[in-house]
């Protein structure tokens, strides 16, 4: 596969110590393909919806439709992720490079992180911090909960990169069918956006080193682009919708003709007590 690649820094600022990790994508990754990815990534499960948002834009349901570079077309430039509506886990993007790819690596990967995800359904980040004060515990009925579902052992300190990339190389590992949602085929936009780095341009950057050695990069300013361009499949997946919601709405106006009849149905027999009542109550809607 050719084109550029996104390096993205993810981090969790609702959490202390910051959970993060690093990864490089294609830049025509659709959006839901950069789900998967994070999802791999930061040790999520994929159980709830998600949504991407940049420059007051909010993008669900549709991210097939839109790339990674669509989203965040130049170094420096960020979007939110959330991830499960109900404990709502913030994630930030940040673009630190946009590299060409490098020989025999695999993509997506990640190249760098820090820390545990915190559990699935664990009440967003104040029930993590109630999950991790039980763990240190060891007692109450937050930590009886806790290991009623396998989760007193959880470690918040624990990463593994290598783990995270072999996932992401076999994608039906971690319950993903082929075609992996980061290798379906889309429109190739790594030539229409600013930050498309030349043929002889900006080199790969896989770095490794240990955050704590570098100096804490100041927040990025949201600046995107407007977003256009939804490709073939996106417009046929919108007629198929809107056929949908025709169907449907035939389906609730047959369904409440067939309610006011019985309605009509029961005025009329109500208090039809003897046979011969009811059954002329009944010759009379016919």
């Amino acid at each position: 596969m050719s084109g550029s690649v996104h390096q993205l820094k993810v981090t969790m600022p609702d959490i202390e110590p910051v959970v993060w990790r690093r990864i490089h994508v294609y830049s025509h990754t659709p959006l839901s393909g950069l789900h998967a990815v994070i999802q791999v990534a930061m040790g999520w499960d994929d159980a709830h919806l998600y949504q991407f948002g940049a420059k007051w834009e909010q993008y669900g349901h549709q991210a097939s439709a839109y790339t990674v570079a669509q989203l965040m077309p130049e170094v420096g430039d960020g979007a939110g992720y959330v991830y499960d509506f109900g404990d709502e886990w913030v994630h930030q993007l940040l673009v630190e490079k946009i590299h060409r790819p490098a020989l025999r690596t695999h993509y997506p990967r990640c190249s760098a992180g820090a820390r545990a995800c915190p559990p699935e359904d664990c009440g967003g980040p104040l029930g993590y911090e109630r999950t991790l004060r039980a763990i240190r515990s060891r007692k109450g009925p937050r930590y009886r909960e806790l290991r009623e579902w396998g989760l007193h052992k959880y470690n918040p300190a624990v990463f593994d990169r290598d783990e995270v990339n072999r996932a992401l190389s076999d994608p039906g590992s971690v319950g993903y069918p082929e075609p992996a949602p980061w290798r379906r085929e889309v429109l190739d936009l790594s030539s229409r956006y600013p930050g498309a780095p030349a043929a002889a341009g900006q080199g790969v950057d896989h770095p490794e080193s240990d955050p704590a050695d570098q100096p804490e990069a100041e927040p990025a300013v949201v600046q995107v682009h407007p977003l256009a361009l939804a490709t073939d499949q996106a417009a046929q997946a919108v007629r198929d919708a809107l056929q949908a919601v025709d169907v449907a709405r035939a389906n609730l106006a047959e369904a409440l003709r067939r309610e006011h009849a019985a309605n009509e149905l029961a005025k009329r027999v109500h208090g039809a007590m003897s046979r011969p009542l009811v059954l002329k109550a009944l010759g009379a809607t016919s």
